[in-house]
């Protein structure tokens, strides 16, 4: 019931908000973790999510496990790019290493690639986001070479606003990316 109060209290914002739409940005979420990890330099390749949540448009779980859209409300960035960027921040301050997106741009090749593919990000109806897939770490050289791992990661939307629905992303993100840190 939580969630539907939540989506209740999102659609009686957004319905007075007149033509256009919100747009839900998910600000950054700092960690606290620090990893020592056995590449110098990582480049962030291909990440995927399910098509309903890479869409401008925002959606949620119904109770009967239908995925529709929040009405008036759109992504302020195309998912893909912002969870990318927001990967690439936080291994980089968790690893203390170089990260960059695809592709490198620096003029050496970097030591590793990860890439991402999202079979869930969702708003449940239970008010969980889930965050669930799959990561995979390529080397060419080293003690290992490469190494595929899943992730499901539950984070409680906190609130009945949208900057708590952002910061449950912006957690779990920020959980995915230390999840795969100490995977480097």
């Amino acid at each position: 019931m939580k969630a539907a109060r939540i989506m209740t209290f999102f659609v009686l914002v957004l319905a007075g908000c007149g033509g256009t739409p919100g747009r839900l940005s998910v600000p950054a979420a700092p960690s606290e973790m620090q990893v020592r990890v056995s590449v110098s330099s990582v480049v962030v390749g291909e990440i995927s999510l399910p098509e309903y949540a890479n869409a401008s448009e925002v959606v949620r779980e119904t109770e009967v496990g239908l995925i529709e859209t929040v009405p008036d409300l759109i992504w302020a960035d195309v998912p893909e790019d912002a969870m990318t960027n927001a990967l690439v921040r936080h291994l980089s301050q968790i690893t203390n290493v170089p990260v960059a997106r695809a592709p490198w741009p620096l003029s050496s090749f970097p030591d590793a690639e990860l890439t991402v593919r999202t079979e869930r990000m969702l708003l449940q109806a239970d008010g969980q986001l889930r965050l669930s897939g799959q990561y995979a770490i390529r080397r060419d050289d080293g003690p290992w070479a490469e190494r595929i791992g899943d992730f499901d990661l539950s984070v409680p939307v906190r609130g009945d606003d949208l900057p708590a629905l952002a910061d449950a992303h912006a957690v779990a993100w920020r959980q995915l990316a230390e999840q795969i840190a100490g995977q480097l």
